[in-house]
């Protein structure tokens, strides 16, 4: 059955514009809780008098921060495995010694906890992204076959041979930016129950194409309108690379249920899109069926996904301080 890719893009467009109130809501939140952390200005400064802002968010922050990330970089044993049977003992040994190699040593886990739990005090939630990364590449090898003629002679023949070698095979995590990603606003706090996530990024073709996953490259180069009035990057120089292969595109990333083959039932999906052009398509790709995201709150809210930073609790003390040194001060 032909799918109507149009018809397809408009629905996911449709969920990432009904998610947006949700997002919008909780993005001005998290502004707010940033220029607390940052000790921006009120706004209600006046010329030749005091401006301090005291930093009591920042303080907290920085007093709880070693040990909050101490217990996951002080040990090389950070995950445990647990069998459930007799017959799982050596399978749950061996899994716990593969994953806490790949996490101590094939990731950089201290860079990565340290911001998680940043983003976590300073904006309320992290939302991470898991993949999985596997590289590998066919070689040429030359063995030693032993040959046996009708008379029974033996003899060693060299042949040479293709295999394949596996150069990386090890699960993968990334930090999202929390602007830059839509959630289900009708899961009611439960991620499990969550119909669709949306995830934008900016990347390249030159990254598209080595990827090997994507389609339609030709038409998203061709393409005049494929960036978005509400991004705004991480990066605030306004450098932009000229040339095709590196100019930055903005990538939209739909991971959820639709009922694409129109049976009725709706099929865990991935779908990704650049402007209009669809250039991936195809059934999730993880044997869960789940959107590849993780998001864990700093302070939970009852039935949201969203939690509240350490300045929802400490920004009014702050205030209250500022106000006090200010007219101390003046």
């Amino acid at each position: 059955m032909k799918i109507d890719k149009k018809a397809l893009l408009a629905a996911f467009k449709a969920d990432l514009k009904a998610a947006e109130p949700l997002k919008t809501q909780n993005d001005a939140k998290v502004r707010e809780w940033r220029d607390g952390y940052d000790g921006a200005p009120y706004g209600n400064e006046v010329p030749g008098k005091s401006a301090i802002i005291s930093r009591d968010i920042k303080r907290q922050s920085e007093w709880q921060h070693a040990s909050l990330v101490d217990p996951f970089v002080s040990t090389s044993d950070v995950i445990k495995c647990y069998p459930i049977t007799f017959e799982d003992q050596k399978a749950a040994r061996q899994n716990e010694l593969l994953l806490n190699t790949q996490f101590c040593r094939k990731f950089d886990r201290f860079n990565f906890i340290s911001q998680a739990i940043r983003l976590a005090d300073k904006e309320g939630t992290v939302i991470v992204q898991t993949g999985w990364d596997y590289e590998d590449e066919e070689r040429e090898v030359v063995t030693d076959v032993l040959v046996v003629d009708e008379l029974g002679n033996e003899a060693i023949v060299e042949q040479t041979i293709k295999e394949i070698v596996v150069k990386k095979n090890q699960p993968t995590a990334k930090l999202c930016r929390i602007e830059d990603v839509y959630l289900d606003p009708t899961c009611n706090g439960v991620l499990d129950d969550a119909q669709f996530i949306i995830y934008r990024y900016e990347t390249d073709l030159s990254s598209l194409r080595k990827d090997g996953r994507y389609k339609n490259l030709k038409q998203v180069a061709e393409a005049n309108d494929i960036s978005d009035p509400d991004f705004t990057p991480e990066d605030q120089t306004q450098f932009k690379f000229t040339d095709e292969p590196r100019k930055k595109i903005l990538v939209h990333e739909y991971w959820g249920n639709y009922d694409i083959n129109e049976d009725g039932i709706a099929e865990a999906i991935v779908c990704t899109w650049v402007g209009n052009v669809i250039i991936r398509l195809e059934t999730n790709p993880y044997p869960d069926g789940k959107p590849p995201f993780i998001v864990t709150p700093f302070n939970s809210v009852p039935f949201k996904l969203y939690g509240e930073a350490n300045a929802e609790l400490i920004g009014d003390n702050q205030k209250v301080k500022t106000a006090v040194l200010r007219g101390t001060i003046d």
